[in-house]
């Protein structure tokens, strides 16, 4: 891993997200870009206000206010290399995309809430929307969550849908960057069916290199058993692979991945 992205809204919430990231970066001597998009005529004009400056106005003011904040986290952190700043007027998700794009980001990190964490729980965020639209493995950071290593990852995969097999391969390598133990939920009606045993048998054969459970059980809610899950097995980090929904179906619901990123109080890390 040699670049972290961290989308910043300049919340209380993202600010914590970016001591998480620079902490996670300077244990793997990775390189920190911050990184905040602005737009002309903010989408909540209630939230910036009815008279917005002009572009270089704009530009000027959101780069002296991500610069203080890199500023902030080098002396406090003091990772290996000196952080990056990126401002960019455009609409927020689309930003970002082109942001982990152009630098080759190989994780893109933020808070799970920004500037409204009572809706956001309701009804997402930002955050929880990019989800299904990044393009690189998105690590989401719910409030009040500090900085702690990776040393132990519930790994939840759904054995009706063989999981991708790039996605998959993402997150085995991250798991042996961060040298941690994987446990791996599914969750299952059938827990004793023979076939979804030897598909369980094939991911663990995936994971023969790295120190590993597999755990498949039953449950009405994934919401209730993954987090249970976790948090008995004392998880430091929840990894999904989003499964690819059409346009037709973002349209109408929201996925397991995303649900999960909206209610968790467990940093969760999105690979694709």
């Amino acid at each position: 891993m040699k670049t972290i992205l961290l989308a910043t809204d300049f919340s209380a919430n993202a600010k914590q997200a970016a001591y998480f990231a620079a902490n996670l970066a300077k244990e793997n001597k990775a390189q920190l870009i911050l990184f905040h998009a602005f737009h002309l005529w903010p989408d909540n004009p209630a939230k910036e206000g009815d008279f917005p400056l002009s572009i270089k106005a704009m530009q000027e003011s959101n780069e002296k206010a991500l610069n203080h904040l890199a500023n902030e986290i080098q002396n406090k952190v003091h990772p290996d290399k000196p952080i990056q700043c990126i401002v960019r007027e455009g609409h927020t998700m689309n930003a970002i995309r082109e942001a982990t794009k152009t630098v080759h980001a190989d994780l893109l990190v933020m808070s799970t809430v920004g500037t409204a964490p009572a809706s956001a729980q309701l009804m997402g965020s930002i955050a929880t929307g990019m989800v299904s639209e990044t393009n690189v493995p998105l690590l989401l950071i719910p409030p009040g969550v500090g900085y702690a290593q990776l040393k132990n990852i519930v790994l939840c995969i759904d054995l009706n849908q063989p999981p991708d097999s790039v996605a998959m391969e993402t997150a085995l390598t991250l798991t042996r960057t961060f040298g941690c133990v994987i446990n791996v939920l599914c969750v299952s009606e059938f827990p004793a069916d023979e076939e979804l045993k030897e598909r369980a048998e094939n991911i663990r054969r995936l994971l023969i290199p790295q120190p590993h459970t597999l755990s498949i059980v039953t449950g009405d809610e994934l919401y209730d058993t993954l987090l249970q899950f976790a948090h008995t097995n004392k998880a430091d980090l929840i990894m999904m692979l989003p499964q690819y929904r059409n346009w037709f179906q973002k349209l109408f619901s929201e996925g397991e991945t995303q649900r999960i990123a909206r209610l968790t109080d467990i940093p969760l890390l999105a690979v694709v």
